[in-house]
């Protein structure tokens, strides 16, 4: 069974230790990742993305500035424009750190739109994943809107109608996995592995693959790095490297059920030719 193993990277300076964690973290268990990269992080951290690119992990893009001090990109209420120019600054930013042109946009907060789509679609991406299927935050998360609710949860193209029906874009979605609550570090550190091995076992049973993420700054002390306003206490206060040890035992009970690691590209040509 295939599994996703994907790091949304924020633009919050402190976190780039967060990622260097992650990425030794990867070698260690040989995994290869999906990270999602806000261009101003990539402009940033140039060094740091060119080092993803040489261990192999697979790029795509997180919006520009996600994760700033200032107000979020909202990719569900903003225009085609301006939607387009945070998506090529992002792509150019990249692409410029790593020397490979992303392929693969997960919209920040999964706040994502129609207009999203065609956007991506002209900026030359393939792959997205920030249709949020089967997730309602119950006002804890970002999520809070059901209007993609009942998207597939297996890989499929985007429809310029609707994203959560099945249509004929030539860009392919991978929803993040959920149930109700998302497959993710937040889950797993206020939750606990119990839990997330349920909700694991749960979503098996309708979806061949699993997305999971996580975020950089969550391995690193609240107090080391600067968030935006709006960034829950709670949040920051679950933020430390010990996090790590909780990784360890997800991607343990992911091994040890049968799941495979892979990259998008190569999973979902396979899933979607056979």
């Amino acid at each position: 069974m295939p599994w996703h193993f994907t790091i949304d990277v924020d633009w919050v300076p402190g976190s780039e230790v967060g990622l260097e964690g992650l990425l030794d973290f990867c070698d260690r268990r040989k995994l290869k990742a999906t990270i999602f990269v806000a261009g101003r992080f990539a402009e940033t951290y140039a060094d740091l993305i060119r080092d993803c690119r040489r261990r192999g992990h697979e790029l795509g893009t997180h919006g520009w500035e996600h994760g700033s001090l200032e107000k979020d990109e909202d990719f569900r209420s903003a225009s085609y424009d301006q939607q387009r120019e945070w998506i090529r600054l992002a792509t150019e930013a990249v692409e410029k750190a790593s020397g490979i042109r992303p392929v693969v946009f997960r919209a920040p907060s999964l706040w994502v739109s129609e207009t999203t789509l065609r956007a991506l679609e002209n900026e030359g991406y393939r792959y997205d994943s920030s249709v949020p299927a089967r997730r309602f935050d119950c006002g804890f998360g970002r999520v809070h809107y059901l209007k993609y609710f009942r998207a597939p949860s297996e890989p499929y193209h985007l429809s310029s109608y609707h994203l959560s029906l099945p249509g004929h874009s030539s860009i392919i979605e991978m929803a993040p996995s959920a149930f109700l609550l998302p497959t993710n570090m937040a889950t797993l550190r206020v939750l606990g592995l119990p839990v997330m091995k349920w909700m694991v076992r749960r979503i098996s049973r309708r979806t061949s693959r699993l997305v999971f993420y996580c975020h950089p700054y969550e391995f690193v002390h609240s107090h080391r790095q600067s968030f935006p306003r709006n960034m829950s206490k709670w949040n920051m206060q679950g933020m430390r490297p010990e996090n790590f040890s909780l990784l360890d035992g997800f991607v343990e009970h992911m091994m040890r059920q049968g799941y495979s690691p892979g990259l998008f590209a190569d999973s979902f040509s396979k899933a979607l030719a056979s």
